[in-house]
């Protein structure tokens, strides 16, 4: 089996904590990053940065602001891997771009993004789609590191190695520190064969690792002497959560609006009056899982007004009236505000014997209380809050509503109750951990993690033979005369255990398993 080194792992069991400045962004800390891991960018703002202001028409304008409501979309989408989705979008951001006469430099953004939504779903006739939009690509594209990265992916996904490195090597240039773009530039290299360019690009970047080391240890102790705690008392680690977020729930679609009528009571005038309004509830639905929110919220008032002539009692009419809220909250808009309290005041307990309708209002009902003041926000963060801990007993695994939770009483400055739900919340993690397949995982929110077996640390004479035989073997240079070497991949701890207990009866007795999630070491 052919060897391959990624640095990166290596990081992992380095002992050095990297304190960077906190200027720098994630692709700038060498902590576990994965090789061709890249995420969408916008910059909408800057796409009118190379036009001639006093040239543009109203009419220009307006298109292009039509043009980035389109291209906004479409980069949210991307982040979700809804890539065919995301290329609509795109389409009719370019639509309205072209309409705009714009530059061939302002349309870069858009065409760079067409070149990754592309050479991303899969099919391989949309490759030559990608290429056709790599080769449109201006060079004023290039003077910024991480869209010089992002197309550089784009060409490693038609192909095209060799422009894709020699791009890599450019954002290096530009930020020395930008680990990421030397992680996939090696990786590249292993691949073809190429192992002497390889150990280069492994040299250069553990250089400029121990340059940022040496630059954050040096502000670490400028710091320390200036910040000295007056008190001396132990720092207390507060867990920060994640924001609830009303623009990206998973919203419940199949709803039984019937299931509180007696069906035999209704006369065959309101029964047409329903099914044409659970057909305009299904287009509504579907509008609001695509964000398009001004579309969801016509559909789903006219299924509320069917629904209403249909005789549909108050706790049937909770799913439509639930989804407007989201509707409304979700455009950000101050009217939106005020709509979808309507429609909060107007759900009845029914609604919560589903988790994901008790989550998702959970969410709105903090979207709500965040765009309010007073005690009118006040009585809204409470009802989040206890929503959340209804979704927490409903089911003790879903992560999401652990993290919300954690953030909403950091935002209170209930620093007792975020670190007991932080300690729930690991709880549960490990739970997931250690039984769950990764489809189980994936299904409560989040990524997966993976679990890996380290098999030891050997040098050159002392190396087991058969270890090479392992799936998934990752070698890490700990020192010129040791190797590091890890097997194995798996989505539970139980099967990760197993494969450990089968490879100590094989001698590797002072194995361990290692997790990891979302490229990042986890302690367990």
């Amino acid at each position: 089996m052919i060897k391959r080194t990624l640095f990166s792992v290596a990081i992992l069991l380095f002992t050095v904590t990297i304190s960077a400045d906190t200027a720098l962004n994630d692709t700038t800390k060498t902590k576990d990053l994965i090789a061709y891991t890249w995420e969408p960018i916008s910059d909408v703002d800057k796409v009118l940065q190379y036009e001639n202001t006093k040239d543009i028409s109203k009419r220009s304008i307006d298109q292009s602001k039509l043009a980035g409501t389109h291209y906004v979309a479409a980069v949210e989408l991307m982040k979700n891997k809804e890539y065919p989705a995301a290329i609509n979008e795109l389409k009719s951001a370019m639509k309205r771009y072209k309409r705009a006469k714009l530059s061939d430099n302002a349309l870069n953004y858009l065409r760079a993004n067409m070149a990754l939504s592309y050479s991303s779903t899969g099919n391989k006739e949309d490759l030559a789609v990608s290429k056709r939009f790599l080769n449109l690509i201006t060079s004023k594209l290039y003077s910024d590191k991480k869209w010089t990265y992002n197309v550089a992916i784009a060409h490693y996904k038609t192909g095209n190695t060799n422009e894709a490195a020699s791009l890599l090597s450019s954002a290096i240039r530009k930020d020395e520190f930008y680990f990421q773009a030397y992680i996939t530039l090696e990786d590249i290299y292993r691949i073809s064969g190429n192992d002497q360019d390889a150990d280069k690009v492994i040299e250069r970047m553990q250089k400029a690792e121990e340059k940022l080391i040496q630059q954050s240890q040096k502000k670490s102790s400028q710091a320390k002497g200036s910040k000295k705690n007056k008190n001396n008392k132990k720092d207390i680690f507060i867990p920060t959560g994640k924001k609830p977020d009303v623009t990206n729930l998973q919203i419940a679609k199949k709803d039984d609006h019937l299931q509180f009528n007696k069906i035999d009571k209704i006369n065959e005038r309101g029964m047409i009056q329903i099914q044409e309004g659970i057909g305009e509830y299904d287009i509504g639905v579907a509008a609001l899982s695509s964000k398009e929110y001004k579309t969801a919220q016509t559909h789903l008032k006219n299924s509320e007004k069917r629904l209403k002539r249909g005789k549909v009692t108050e706790d049937g009419l909770n799913f439509t009236r639930g989804n407007l809220a989201i509707a409304y909250l979700a455009t950000g808009e101050r009217r939106g505000v005020g709509q979808a309290k309507r429609y909060l005041r107007s759900l009845t307990p029914k609604l919560y014997k589903s988790i994901k309708w008790t989550y998702n209002i959970a969410v709105a009902q903090y979207a709500f209380a965040s765009a309010s003041r007073g005690t009118t926000k006040d009585e809204y963060l409470k009802n989040s809050i206890k929503l959340f801990q209804k979704t927490i007993k409903q089911d003790k695994l879903f992560l999401p509503a652990y993290e919300n939770l954690i953030y909403v009483y950091k935002e209170l400055n209930e620093d007792k109750k975020a670190i007991n739900i932080s300690n729930s919340l690991k709880k549960a993690r490990l739970k997931l951990m250690q039984s769950f397949s990764r489809e189980d995982q994936l299904a409560q929110g989040g990524e997966a993690y993976i679990f890996r077996l380290n098999l030891g640390t050997f040098g050159e004479f002392d190396t087991p033979v058969d270890l090479f035989e392992e799936e998934y073997l990752i070698t890490v240079p700990i020192t010129e005369q040791k190797t590091a070497y890890l097997a194995g991949m798996f989505y539970s701890l139980d099967q990760a255990k197993s494969y450990q207990e089968t490879m100590k009866k094989e001698g590797y007795l002072t194995s361990f398993i290692v997790a990891f999630r979302d490229g990042e070491k986890l302690d367990f």
